[in-house]
């Protein structure tokens, strides 16, 4: 008989700490995952391109490269038409979340240079909270090969015979700024450095930026998915990654983000190695709306002399 009182006594409450236990020590192992935990590149791809369309003197084809397990990558290249007889330098672009034709639109005359969009793999909306709580380990996934897939297109970019494959270049805007650091750590190790790369309003760490989000409703979620967001993304959290990568880099930042804070902002501009430029341009949050096109064209134009002035790429 005692033996059934210990267990009802006794019994529920040791099982809670062992969970309490348990669930501490598996986010302790999450938080504490480095760099090397991310997805390695692959480089067994198979392409698929659609029909290319003409424009202002570019040819700008959509390819899907397939993966076995990084799914598939889309990419958007833009290519002088003719080309030269050079091999041209490769400007990676990553903008906000969207199709790679998208983020390379607001760069049309890119003269003898490729331009590369990437296809973000995350869908850009879900219907609903409930769609989104059960979609969250997929996206989770996605997440987490955004590195690997980039370097996957990168060296299967590289080996096409129109390509220079030591002038490479990654151009990070807003989400693609968070995201290129890990990128390049990545690309490195997979022995495929990355000469010049722009950060343009980036921040550390991902909490940080959750927690000032004005758009992240209802607002009492902020603090609480803020510790959260810094564990599950902790591989790709620039400040990690950053001090591991060679090349020069140009890092560009608002004066006055809304979206961005201070703190957050000095720290990744701080964590960025040397060689480094650093730009503050005046305003809010850099973006595509109609009264942000003039800061848009702004940060382009630096971005555009910045890496011709290191002979990154062809002028144009």
């Amino acid at each position: 008989m005692r033996i059934r009182r210990i267990g009802n006594g006794r019994l529920l409450p040791a099982a809670i700490a062992v969970a309490i236990i348990g669930v501490a020590v598996g986010l302790a192992w999450l938080d504490n995952r480095g760099p090397s935990s991310l997805p390695l590149p692959e480089h067994d791809l198979r392409a698929e391109r659609t029909e290319a369309t003409l424009r202002t003197g570019r040819k700008i084809e959509h390819f899907v490269l397939r993966t076995k397990g990084l799914g598939d990558i889309g990419i958007f290249v833009s290519l002088p038409e003719p080309l030269p007889r050079y091999k041209l330098p490769i400007l990676i672009v990553l903008g906000g979340l969207g199709t790679g034709e998208q983020n390379i639109r607001y760069i049309p005359d890119a003269g003898d240079n490729a331009v590369i969009g990437y296809d973000w793999p995350m869908p850009l909306s879900l219907d609903g909270v409930f769609a989104t709580l059960f979609a969250l380990p997929t996206l989770y996934h996605q997440v987490m090969t955004i590195p690997a897939q980039v370097v996957s297109a990168t060296a299967w970019l590289s080996a096409q015979p129109w390509a220079d494959p030591k002038s490479v270049s990654i151009l990070g805007f807003s989400l693609g700024a968070l995201a290129a650091p890990a990128i390049e750590n990545v690309a490195e190790h997979d022995g495929q450095p990355i000469g010049w790369t722009i950060l343009a309003y980036g921040g550390d760490p991902f909490g940080a930026l959750v927690a000032a989000n004005p758009h992240l409703k209802p607002h009492f979620l902020r603090p609480i998915l803020a510790p959260l967001v810094n564990i599950l993304l902790s591989p790709l959290e620039p400040a990690k990654n950053l001090p591991r990568l060679s090349g020069e880099f140009l890092v560009l930042q608002g004066s006055d983000d809304s979206l961005i804070p201070s703190d957050a902002r000095a720290r990744f501009r701080d964590a960025v190695p040397e060689p480094k430029t650093v730009t503050v341009f005046e305003g809010d949050h850099m973006g595509v709306d109609p009264d942000k096109l003039g800061l848009l064209q702004q940060i382009i134009g630096a971005s555009k002399l910045w890496l011709i002035d290191k002979g990154a790429i062809a002028p144009f």
